[in-house]
Order: structure tokens, then C-alpha cells, then sequence
């Protein structure tokens, strides 16, 4: 499912059924931290389950899914369809597939595409770069330089 793919109600159910059936992963959510190409870099998801409050993801307005990882003991909220089986040629999840593999791909080896963030929820959100608005990037924010230079 491309990013800018329409999320209905049936589209979440049918991508949240098919994954309850596979080995779930989070593609690419550790690259940067690790190299691209190492498979730590895709979490495998020990544990899905629908919060009983329905949460969005507070950038795209995607359906949240509560997860676990593997060797994690935190929860975290994913979007839908940010989680994909571990078939990379399935015909529900080859579209996040191919658009993660692009994603990665434009972006150096020890650069990440994902974060965490405290969206109020009480568990962090994984956040894609290309989830937050342009305001997001405005470098004459940027925190990391220095205010005494001139």
C-alpha cells in the first residue's frame, strides 16, 4: 500500500487479516541503526493486537495497530500498513515492499527512514520521515547548531 493509497475500513481489516496468518515484520525500521542489508534492521512482531480505543497515526490519519517486537519488551503503535509478512512477493504486502526498498534505498547506509515519537498515547508511534509535514524540516530551527557563532 503506497503512502498516499486512500485508507478505507475494508483495506484495514483485509491487510490486518492477512498479516494475523504470516510472520509479521516492520520493514526497514532499524536501518541506520543497523546496516540496510543486515536482517536486524526488519524486526520480526512477536505480538498485534487493535487497541480498544481506535488510535490514528497523528500524521497520516492511519489506523494504529499496538505491537511487540521480538527481543523489545515495549509497545509500540504502528500504522497499518506499515507492517508487512515477511513475503516479499505476496500480493497484499509487495507494494510496502517495493516502496520501503525506495525508500531505503535513497538514503545513506547509516541514515534511518523511522523513529519513535510520544504522540500522547501512552506508547511511542513509529514515524516514517515522510509521515511529517514540510514544517518538519525547516533547517533554520535546526537545534543542533551552534548559537555562538556568528
Amino acid at each position: 500500500m503506497p503512502e498516499n493509497t486512500t485508507t478505507t475500513p475494508q483495506a484495514f481489516k483485509e491487510h490486518i487479516a492477512h498479516l494475523l496468518g504470516t510472520k509479521t515484520v516492520v520493514p526497514y525500521l532499524y536501518a541506520g541503526h543497523v546496516d540496510h542489508d543486515d536482517p536486524a534492521a526488519t524486526p520480526t512482531v512477536k505480538r498485534m493486537q487493535w487497541p480498544r480505543i481506535k488510535h490514528l497515526h497523528p500524521f497520516t490519519g492511519k489506523p494504529l495497530i499496538a505491537i511487540q517486537l521480538e527481543d523489545d519488551s515495549r509497545v509500540l503503535f504502528a500504522a497499518f500498513d506499515r507492517l508487512a509478512c515477511t513475503d516479499t512477493a505476496c500480493a497484499t504486502c509487495d507494494s510496502i515492499w517495493e516502496d520501503y526498498q525506495s525508500e531505503i534505498n535513497a538514503v545513506p547506509e547509516d541514515a534511518s527512514i523511522s523513529g519513535l515519537m510520544e504522540a500522547g498515547l501512552g506508547d511511542p508511534v513509529i514515524i516514517d520521515a515522510r509521515d511529517l509535514p514540510p514544517e518538519a524540516f525547516d533547517e533554520s530551527d535546526d537545534s543542533t547548531s551552534d548559537e555562538g557563532e556568528q
